[in-house]
């Protein structure tokens, strides 16, 4: 049976690949049509915001919030092997 630090890594994984994902994907959308000046994330004129505060919200943030968590996983993987060594 695989160890509880095991499957918290995967979830991690799994969890940061979808936020890179979802920020380039919402960035490269974004930027290749012509979009307009509120912009609605599910019904029309219900949960509209501002283009560039959707842009950052939906592009910007989980690409930072993707990457900050693949940092953690790297740096938690080189402590881990780090310890292995000195033993």
């Amino acid at each position: 049976m695989a160890s509880k630090m095991m499957v918290v890594f995967i979830a991690v994984a799994v969890v940061s690949a979808c936020l890179v994902a979802l920020g380039f994907n919402t960035i490269e959308w974004m930027t290749q049509r012509n979009q307009p000046e509120i912009w609605y994330f599910m019904y029309p004129n219900k949960f509209g915001m501002p283009f560039w505060y959707a842009y950052f919200f939906g592009g910007i943030m989980p690409l930072g919030g993707g990457s900050f968590l693949l940092g953690l996983l790297g740096g938690s993987l080189l402590k881990r092997r780090k310890k292995k060594d000195r033993v």
